[in-house]
């Protein structure tokens, strides 16, 4: 959910990421329900359902649909598809018709517009990730053998380096880039149960309809799981491992540059209107916000598990609220880790 007092430029970027964002917005996500509907469409032709010139016109009107907003559907209907498919269908004859979502329901295509946006997602944030990483191995080299007080429960504990805090910082995020594969396999499975998640239509063609449209999407045709939000649920706990990982590197960041601990500069810290003599640590104060907030969405967004019958509409709704904001957050999350570790002049003694 956007919040308008975030991205309403007064913060600038600072809580928010236009990019990530994007892929969550109303032309993306109209973009990916029609690629639903493209491939369930050339299914049901592969599979002789309808014939390949039914097909053919239906497809012709789902390329030309001018992604006009939908948001009077979804608040009438709960859901943007069934004003989706009636604009679909308005110009074809009842023939062609046949060929525009038969057998499939609303939540066969939000469910799998969600999953190719949360997979597009995360390719941007698994480039960012990367870059992050890179930053701390560069400066591992650069400056890994410079004397560090290394604190436990925020009191001066034992010398070391500061090769071992920045290992600390460095190991989790490297995790978090070797579970990327598993959870994209996870995510990557198309959605197609049809009116209660029976996968019975059309008959007698059902699963190799779905396979054939997984095929075209580029997923894979497991069971139906209409109800089973596990996979979003994952992913938005693997968003709050990463946001929290980062929230870690930023406490750290805070705490370093105190005033009498001087453990690290920072180029180019924030100024106060009353203080001149202040160097705030922005960048780090944002991971360790994010973070928080992305810990506390995780909690909101499991709840989605709690899907009554064969849907739920306040469950769905849950997801539509939640995992694109830790999304975005996340997103923020590691633009901001990336200028942190740039922006670093020094770290390491005095302490």
């Amino acid at each position: 959910m956007t919040n308008a007092f975030t991205t309403s430029g007064v913060f600038g970027s600072l809580l928010s990421d236009p990019e990530i964002a994007a892929e969550f917005g109303a032309s993306a996500f109209t973009t990916r329900m029609l690629d639903f509907e493209a491939a369930w469409t050339q299914a049901l032709a592969a599979c002789g359902v309808v014939t390949t010139q039914e097909a053919n016109r239906a497809l012709a009107a789902i390329r030309a649909f001018s992604h006009d907003s939908l948001g009077s559907g979804s608040d009438r209907d709960g859901v943007p598809v069934p004003k989706l498919v009636a604009s679909l269908k308005s110009g074809l004859d009842e023939n062609a018709a046949r060929a525009v979502h038969s057998g499939a329901t609303s939540q066969d295509v939000i469910d799998t517009a969600l999953v190719l946006t949360c997979l597009s997602v995360l390719d941007r944030l698994s480039d960012r990730l990367k870059r992050v990483v890179a930053g701390l191995d560069a400066l591992t080299d650069c400056a890994g053998d410079t004397t560090l007080m290394a604190r436990t429960r925020m009191q001066a504990a034992l010398p070391a380096t500061v090769s071992l805090r920045l290992d600390a910082w460095r190991r989790p995020l490297a995790e978090r880039l070797a579970q990327l594969e598993p959870l994209r396999a996870e995510l990557a499975v198309v959605q197609i149960g049809g009116p209660i998640g029976l996968r019975d239509a059309p008959t007698p063609y059902l699963e190799e309809c779905a396979g054939k449209a997984a095929e075209i999407l580029g997923l894979s045709l497991g069971p139906v799981w209409h109800t089973d939000r596990s996979r979003f649920v994952t992913l938005g706990h693997w968003l709050s491992l990463v946001a929290g990982s980062l929230g870690k590197i930023g406490q750290d960041v805070t705490l370093m540059a105190q005033q009498g601990i001087d453990e690290i500069a920072l180029a180019g810290s924030g100024g106060s209107s009353a203080m001149a003599h202040k160097q705030n640590p922005v960048g780090a104060e944002m991971l360790v916000a994010l973070a928080r907030f992305v810990a506390g969405q995780q909690g909101i967004l499991a709840q989605a598990m709690i899907h009554e019958q064969e849907r739920s509409g306040a469950a769905w709704a849950l997801e539509w609220l939640t995992l694109p904001a830790m999304a975005e957050t996340t997103g923020a999350a590691l633009t901001h880790a990336e200028r942190l570790i740039a922006s670093i002049d020094r770290i390491g003694a005095p302490g």
